[in-house]
This record gives C-alpha cells, structure tokens and sequence, in this order.
C-alpha cells in the first residue's frame, strides 16, 4: 500500500502544475525535510483564492490522509510527508505515531513542538512539548538532558543550557532581543563564543 502511494506521488510529482509550488504562502503538504526548509508546497493553494480540504484522519488512528485538491482526491501515507501547512500560515510535522506536532519555531535549526491535549470530562488537559535537533532529525521529547544527548560534543552548548535553565523554565521560551528561542540563540552563541545568556 505504501509503495503504491510513494509511486502514485512520484507520478504526481511530474506534474509542478498542480503538484508542487514554490513559496511559503498558503497550505499544502511538505514531502520532506528539504521542503519544508525551502518552503516547497506540494498539492498547494493560496487560500485567498482558493480551497482544498486535508483530512488527517487522527482519530481512527490512521496512516493515511486525505487531500482533496482541484477536484481530485489524494490519498498519503503520513510517513512519507514531513508535515503540513494549514491556511491559518501554522507548519505541522508527522511524527512516527501519526500525530501532527504543530512547529512553534519554524525558521530555526532545532525545531519545537507544542501537543496540547484539552480537557475531556474528569481528564484534565495536558501539554507535551518535543524537539527535533534540526527538520531531518526525529521528534523526540524535550527535556535539558535530550537537548544535551542531541548535541554531545557541543560542552559549551551544555553549559549555557545549564546556566539558563539551572532552576528550571521554559524550554520554548522565546528571546525577544534576539528574536528566536532561547534554545536556539544559546546554540548559535555555543558555536560563535559569544557572551552567556540574557
């Protein structure tokens, strides 16, 4: 089933028409990695203009999604995509249970990802958060010591980790200063020596 589904989207692909657009407007399905970085859309819309529907199927629990695209409907295997865009301009990512993680730091090299769960009845809701060292890298839970474990050779990295968040804090949390995750500009000033964290 899988093989059929990569052959029909290799056929698909010849098609940049319909199949595949440049640039990082609109909603449509990530291939890879390497899209996602590129802002590549494959089975794209501008969502001004016009309409598509993705449905992930999520609680059945199945591999599958649904595209309905130009009158046309596509059925993917999520673990042959990275992700999605919706038309609210929010990135997504498949990860190996066939949840979508939606992306809170889409443009920086480790990437973050929120899951929150609602309350249902007596259950209370709940928030797991998880990183990716880069878009190639698996989704794994985010704790300081998984940061670490990501980056072993990288000392510097683990002691300004150590500094920031020594009495805890967010590990999402954001730099307004410098504009990006905090997790990501004491990476950057990991790599350059610059001065410890703000």
């Amino acid at each position: 089933m899988k093989s059929l589904l990569l052959a029909l989207a290799g056929i698909f692909g010849l098609s940049t028409d319909s199949w595949g657009q440049a640039g990082a407007l609109g909603s449509g399905i990530y291939r890879s990695a390497a899209d996602f970085r590129q802002h590549r859309l494959t089975l794209a819309v501008d969502c001004k203009t016009a309409t598509h529907k993705l449905r992930l199927h999520e609680f059945r629990g199945k591999q599958l999604m649904t595209v309905k695209h130009g009158g046309k409907v596509y059925q993917l295997a999520k673990d042959s995509l990275f992700g999605f865009r919706d038309c609210d301009g929010r990135d997504y990512r498949f990860a190996s249970n066939f949840e979508h993680y939606p992306i809170l730091n889409p443009g920086e090299e480790v990437l973050l990802y929120k899951v929150e769960q609602p309350a249902v009845g007596k259950n209370p809701g709940s928030v797991r958060l998880y990183f990716s060292p880069s878009a190639q890298a698996p989704v794994q839970p985010l704790t300081l010591l998984t940061l670490k474990r990501a980056f072993p050779d990288n000392h510097a990295f683990h002691d300004l980790l150590d500094a920031q968040f020594h009495s805890g804090g967010d590990l999402t949390g954001y730099d307004t200063y410098h504009r990006m995750t905090k997790v990501n500009w004491l990476l950057r000033q990991s790599r350059t020596g610059g001065a410890g964290p703000h």
